[in-house]
């Protein structure tokens, strides 16, 4: 069987990966730009992976499935992927985010830390605790080298005999029934099945799941620290806070010098139809307003940023990925910013769906039905 993967960013360099693993499958990939390029989702030095998850228990056996697939890229490229960190993550134990996290490290039974206010005081003397909050550290979490990862997979699959072609801007799929045509520019491939990973390009390539998509801008920003050696990984580790509705995650200094905190939900709409194209300035103001919050949460860091990056990554309403193949073309799309830890898993059901094999980690919730219309959700 031929089988085309479009777009190697997150998900599409791990759906490669897995294909070019399994007799009997020609793999090709497809990339409009070059190899773990600057344009993905995925970019930006540092991704957070946890077990613990205040999106609810449900995902914890396909994060227990991307552990164990990190740790064998891992192994295969002789690389380090995962910095087991831990993951700090910290709210009112009354609010449902955090109840959720309980639920999942109780359910699956997670190595974890219960932490209070005063012990959190004591531990992170670089962050601010209010009496009413508490923390929760996963013990099995930390930070994930997203653009080393990607180039990881391509690489493993290139090696597999996986055929790669950058630089290929995809126009235009058919499906004729009996087999996927894939056209770039003048060039035409022929392939069995396919599978489209082109996250914010999604909506172009597929435009009959486009209103179930939302495109999103998202910016990362770094900090300075007043005292370094509070947010070195060995005192700090990556971490997840909510106050007031105002959400950031984030890495200790894995650079060496700097703080990741960065909140996504702050930025508005994106500046044009594709990130390639986007203007990265910034608004100053808005900037320094997003420092100024972070200080009251983070106040040994100052509050201005030192340096940022934009990204855009693509949502569905109710943040659950689009996992579903129609005929011969398999999407998957929507990772509304928390879809890296799981790529390598959601790149395999990707690839499973391909070969209809079996895919006893898929939920129903992944299906192109189970998913609303953008406006329809948000009632416009």
């Amino acid at each position: 069987m031929k089988i085309a993967v479009i777009g190697l960013g997150s998900t599409g360099s791990m759906a490669l990966w897995h294909l070019s693993k399994i007799p009997g499958v020609e793999a090709i990939g497809f990339e409009q730009f070059g190899i773990s390029h600057g344009y993905g989702a995925f970019t930006g030095e540092s991704r957070l992976f946890r077990m613990a998850y205040h999106e609810g228990s449900t995902y914890v056996p396909l994060l227990k499935r991307a552990q164990e697939l990190w740790a064998l890229l891992s192994d295969t490229s002789g690389r380090e992927i995962f910095h087991n960190f831990g993951v700090l993550s910290t709210g009112k134990e009354d609010e449902a985010p955090f109840q959720r996290l309980v639920e999942s490290v109780e359910r699956y039974d997670l190595p974890h830390e219960r932490l209070t206010a005063a012990e959190m005081r004591k531990r992170y003397p670089g962050l601010n605790f209010r009496d009413d909050e508490a923390g929760i550290v996963d013990l099995q979490g930390g930070a994930l080298r997203p653009e080393l990862a990607v180039f990881s997979a391509i690489e493993a699959a290139r090696n597999n005999g996986a055929e790669i072609r950058d630089h290929q801007k995809i126009t235009n799929i058919v499906d004729n029934g009996d087999h996927v045509i894939i056209q770039a520019g003048k060039q035409t491939t022929i392939v069995d099945r396919v599978i489209v990973t082109t996250g914010s390009w999604t909506g172009e390539l597929v435009p009959s799941i486009a209103p179930l998509l939302e495109v999103r801008r998202l910016v990362l920003t770094w900090f300075l620290p007043t005292n370094p050696v509070d947010f070195q990984p060995e005192n700090l580790p990556c971490f997840i806070r909510d106050r007031d509705g105002f959400h950031v995650f984030g890495a200790p200094c894995v650079d060496g010098y700097s703080i990741k905190i960065a909140g996504l939900d702050n930025w508005g709409v994106p500046m044009s139809a594709h990130v390639e194209d986007e203007d990265l300035r910034l608004d100053r103001e808005a900037v320094s307003e997003f420092g100024r919050q972070t200080h009251d949460l983070f106040p040994g860091v100052n509050p201005e940023p030192n340096r940022f990056s934009v990204h855009y990554d693509t949502y569905t309403a109710d943040k659950s990925p689009i996992i579903d193949k129609v005929d011969n073309v398999v999407v998957l799309t929507g990772g509304s910013g928390h879809a890296f830890k799981l790529s390598p898993a959601y790149g395999e059901l990707a690839a499973q769906l391909a070969l209809d094999a079996d895919s006893p980690l898929y939920s129903k919730d992944f299906q192109i039905s189970s998913h609303k219309p953008i406006k329809e959700a948000v009632g416009v």
